[in-house]
């Protein structure tokens, strides 16, 4: 930054420490430039209850961030073009003022890119993290891929495990009661809310025992009761869109 800009001395002194510093801050910069960390990637967006869910979650991420790469490139090329245009246009100018005006002009549109570059790098280092839980994923379950008809098998498994763990981080608050949002999605996906609140309020019993013997409930048994919950409810949706005369999938439209 020009330090003719400051007037003030003291300013042009602090001014001064953060130049000579930056450098240093800049590339301690370079390990972020991103909207968020691997942690907050893996555990709070990549945060479905299914692997098939986790990884259509890490695609749906992965072309997201992969379409902002595309527009940055686009972005950067016409920002090139408009700097040799600039360059070309501040020769032939006769102004000297107007020829000053143009070099800042350039100069902006260099920084622009400058930064738009870094976003870049941010962009495909998020890219490959996804991917690699992408394959992460498929490894697990000894998949290669997933088709279009996998993760349509899938959801009804997914919404009852979802209901249910809404219903139950609902009912932590509201002592014990499923509230009114959530009973409307446990009938959507062909659950009675009566039987819902039923098996919540069990498993908060189970709780209590663990809590009883001195011990503390753990995030994994959790988990196991929404398994328990898909394996007991499979089938809700299917025999509620049968009712509707809908299906739950028509095979004919699917990817396979």
């Amino acid at each position: 930054m020009d330090l003719q800009i400051i007037s003030n001395d003291f300013h042009k002194s602090l001014l001064q420490k953060i130049e000579d510093r930056y450098p240093a801050v800049q590339k301690a910069t370079e390990n972020f430039n991103k909207t968020q960390s691997q942690f907050m990637d893996n555990m709070m967006t990549i945060s479905q209850l299914t692997p098939l869910r986790s990884a259509r979650q890490c695609l749906a991420e992965i072309k997201k961030s992969r379409m902002a790469v595309q527009e940055a490139y686009f972005k950067i090329k016409k920002k090139e073009i408009r700097i040799r245009m600039k360059k070309n246009q501040r020769g032939l100018e006769k102004n000297k003022l107007n020829s000053e005006l143009i070099s800042l002009e350039i100069a902006e549109l260099e920084m622009q890119i400058a930064n738009i570059k870094e976003n870049v790098n941010g962009a495909i280092r998020r890219i490959s993290n996804y991917m690699a839980q992408y394959n992460n994923i498929l490894e697990k379950h000894g998949k290669q891929g997933f088709t279009e008809a996998d993760f349509e098998e899938d959801e009804e498994r997914y919404h009852i495990m979802k209901a249910f763990e809404q219903g139950l981080n609902a009912a932590r608050s509201r002592g014990g009661i499923i509230d009114e949002g959530n009973f409307i999605y446990f009938f959507q996906v062909g659950i009675s809310g009566t039987a819902a609140q039923i098996e919540v309020k069990n498993y908060f019993l189970q709780e209590d025992k663990v809590i009883q013997s001195g011990q503390l409930p753990t995030h994994g048994m959790q988990i196991e009761w929404l398994e328990r919950m898909a394996d007991k409810y499979q089938g809700s949706a299917s025999r509620f869109a049968e009712y509707k005369g809908v299906a739950l999938t028509d095979e004919k439209s699917l990817i396979k």
